[in-house]
């Protein structure tokens, strides 16, 4: 016992672990997956069985309703005295009975098929009567029909349904006209289609169905059966005969020669209907489980042999890890923390060694992050230093000095240079008077004129009206700009004119748009480079960026309008509402 103890104990630990995970784990996996097995085998076919009763009953539900409808409209038809009175009545001319079959008994008919699509025809057959549309007709046209007898001897609303023929029809006789000593027989015609389409349309996939009427006869019939699958069809007959004495639990009959079979009887109509499914079909889709199972028992094995392995290395592998942390800190990486939530020695030990290095770097930080402190400090007040203010003042002195020296040009090209940053800098705000923007935009043609040598001309026609309404910043010089580098400076055979003009519109609400159109007579663009102008795909961005803050502020109504024509020129077109600029934003 000695030597077999001692040779146990000599196994290594981590042959000791596998050993032990394979014999202690093997068994209960076995045993759960082949219990998993068994109960997803049942739950599947439960949950087939409980889609297929909740499929039919609201298949039925659906039907009964309908029916109950149209058979509301026959007692409201059949105790009509108005209609009645129409049929019976005894006229002196054929114009005087034409004119109130026209006038009382034709749109109260009609109207049922106009509010009920499925209604295909309503007709009273009467005894005698002249033949007038769809609505009355002689009962002789009837009297071979298959539902006269019985229709002609009872009040009660019937329905007759024939599956070959594809019609659905409720017939009854008229007790109104039945007091006065007349026969009557109110016809209604259901399109059978639309009516059957209720159960075939809730159809589970690989099943079939057949609907018998009260007296057994099958009214319809229907199956989803597909490519290999059709050999699980079964016909009426074969249906009836393997429920034929069947014992049924709650509306289900179990393993009736392969199938399940799931039945449910319309309280209203008397049908019954029947929904059949090859057991087979049902329970192939549990091969894939069984599948899943092996590879998930054969991942298991393997997971606890792997277990096994790694256990026994995680002790000596902290330790390591540990070594390797410190000897980090020695050459001055202080970010060497090991994350771990273990509680065990090794872990306390960790956990101190996180502490203490932890506590040198914040030391390190602090002094550090002072330091940097106290540099921006320095750049904060360097920088309260340069304001725009000092710009200004700047381009003034060389606009005097431009003066005393009798250079136009430069005093020009300065003043608007200033004009432009005083308009564009704005003081930080982003919202300025129309007219502002509008300078703006023209001390930058100005100064880029003077860099063209007036190499193209300008044309303004701005109305008064839009100058005191609010504008976004910045919104005009980077279409002007873009119209210069991208359309005029291109031009080879004429001289370039640039139109910006600005009027006031009325949209179809009647709110006041300001309307801007900055226009080139340019080398243009081709279609695809228009329609990509605005977006992600276009190369520039100042008129995209132009475009992004007009739909942000205004809304996404509001956007900008790129018509262009190669080789003739570019407009874009701004609408923005009309708004009064206050002076205090």
């Amino acid at each position: 016992m000695k030597k077999i103890k001692q040779k146990i104990n000599d196994i290594r630990l981590q042959n000791k672990l596998v050993i032990i995970y394979v014999v202690t784990g093997l068994i209960p996996l076995i045993v759960l997956f082949v219990f998993a097995y068994c109960q997803m085998r049942n739950i599947l076919m439960d949950r087939d069985l409980k889609s297929i009763k909740g499929a039919i009953e609201q298949s039925v539900t659906t039907v009964d309703g309908q029916i109950e409808v149209y058979d509301n409209l026959s007692n409201y038809i059949t105790f009509n005295d108005t209609l009645s009175g129409v049929l019976s009545y005894d006229y002196k001319s054929t114009y005087e009975m034409y004119n109130q079959i026209v006038t009382t008994f034709d749109p109260m008919l009609s109207s049922l098929k106009y509010f009920h699509n499925d209604i295909n025809r309503v007709t009273i057959y009467v005894d005698k009567a002249i033949k007038h549309d769809t609505t009355i007709a002689s009962i002789e046209e009837i009297k071979d029909r298959p539902f006269y007898n019985s229709a002609a001897e009872s009040t009660k609303i019937q329905w007759f349904v024939d599956e070959d023929s594809r019609t659905l029809v409720s017939a009854r006789k008229m007790s109104t006209l039945d007091q006065l000593g007349i026969l009557g027989i109110m016809y209604i015609d259901v399109d059978y289609d639309s009516m059957m389409s209720s159960f075939t349309g809730g159809l589970e996939q690989n099943c079939g169905m057949v609907v018998l009427d009260a007296d057994g006869k099958v009214i319809c019939s229907s199956d989803t059966f597909e490519n290999n699958n059709t050999r699980y069809r079964l016909n009426s007959k074969k249906l009836l005969s393997l429920i034929d004495g069947a014992e049924w639990d709650n509306n289900t009959c179990g393993n009736t020669e392969g199938y399940s079979v799931v039945k449910k009887e319309s309280p209203v109509t008397g049908w019954t209907v029947y929904v059949y499914e090859p057991r087979k079909l049902v329970l192939r889709s549990a091969n894939s489980m069984i599948t899943m199972i092996v590879v998930a028992f054969v991942v298991a094995v393997a997971g606890a042999a792997a277990a096994s392995i790694f256990t026994t290395g995680f002790i000596t592998r902290r330790i390591n890890k540990l070594k390797n942390s410190m000897a980090k800190v020695e050459n001055g990486d202080f970010d060497a923390v090991i994350n771990t939530q273990d509680k065990d020695e090794i872990g306390d030990l960790i956990h101190s060694f996180n502490s203490m290095t932890t506590q040198i770097k914040n030391l390190i930080t602090q002094v550090y992050e002072g330091r940097i402190s106290q540099k921006e400090s320095e750049m904060r007040a360097l920088r309260a230093q340069i304001n725009p203010h000092f710009l200004y003042n700047s381009l003034s002195l060389i606009n005097w000095k431009a003066i005393e020296y009798e250079q136009e040009d430069i005093s020009e090209i300065t003043l608007a240079l200033s004009n432009y940053y005083r308009t564009s800098l704005n003081k930080g705000k982003n919202i300025l008077s129309f007219e502002q923007e509008l300078s703006n935009m023209q001390s930058y043609l100005k100064i880029q004129q003077i860099m063209h040598d007036n190499s193209f001309d300008v044309v303004i026609n701005v109305s008064e009206e839009v100058m005191p309404c609010e504008s976004l910043n910045l919104i005009l010089q980077p279409l002007v700009e873009n119209a210069i580098d991208h359309g005029i400076d291109l031009l080879t055979d004429r001289k370039g004119v640039i139109t910006v003009e600005a009027r006031m519109q009325t949209d179809e609400e009647g709110k006041k748009l300001v309307c801007v159109t900055v226009s080139d007579n340019g080398v243009g663009m081709d279609r695809e480079t228009a329609q990509n102008f605005l977006t992600v795909q276009s190369k520039g961005y100042g008129a995209r960026n132009v475009n992004d803050r007009i739909r942000l502020y205004y809304g996404e109504s509001y956007h900008l309008e790129v018509q262009s024509i190669p080789d003739e020129g570019t407009t874009i077109t701004i609408k923005f509402p009309a708004k009064p600029y206050n002076t205090k934003n």
